[in-house]
């Protein structure tokens, strides 16, 4: 298994990655149904990755097929371009081997290559490996988002987590 930056020739992986994803995971925004990007909107999607200097995805990859990803989307505006939102999520089958972690510490160093001193995400409260994660690498609780989500009918609070990667 490798991790690299994502190119545009990963588009089918990726995309039947994120349908997977919608699938098999209640922690994941988007539920199953409810994707419709194509293929071509998909590559659109990766082309824009690879041609910004604010955002970011890597994969984690046999070769063959993509089993996980960490995006970091950066702010633009003068007073924020130093913060960086970030997603990562990977399939059921690949989790427990240690690739968030790594996937992590991709899009960190990363980060710090492109000047930005600021990591930020949102977990379900209940995710517990999620967030147990995200705390193991160095990201903090700011916050609750009380009823920041309806999974299977019923709300869903989520921590506002951050690192501080630069002071």
């Amino acid at each position: 298994m490798q991790i690299r930056e994502v190119r545009t020739s990963d588009a089918q992986s990726v995309l039947s990655l994120m349908y997977q994803l919608d699938r098999e995971s209640k922690f994941m925004m988007l539920e199953e149904g409810e994707r419709n990007t194509t293929l071509e909107q998909q590559v659109k999607i990766l082309e824009s990755f690879g041609e910004s200097s604010s955002k970011t995805m890597f994969v984690i990859s046999d070769g063959q097929e993509v089993y996980g990803f960490a995006a970091g989307i950066g702010d633009t505006a003068n007073r924020n371009r130093h913060s960086m939102y970030c997603v990562m999520g990977t399939k059921q089958s690949a989790s427990g081997r240690g690739y968030g972690k790594q996937l992590l510490e991709h899009l960190e160093a990363w980060a710090l290559t492109h000047d930005f001193t600021r990591l930020e995400l949102t977990v379900m409260c209940h995710n517990e490996r999620a967030f147990n994660l995200y705390s193991k690498h160095g990201f903090e609780v700011e916050g609750t988002k009380r009823n920041s989500l309806k999974v299977d009918g019923q709300y869903v609070d989520e921590f506002y987590m951050s690192k501080l990667l630069r002071t």
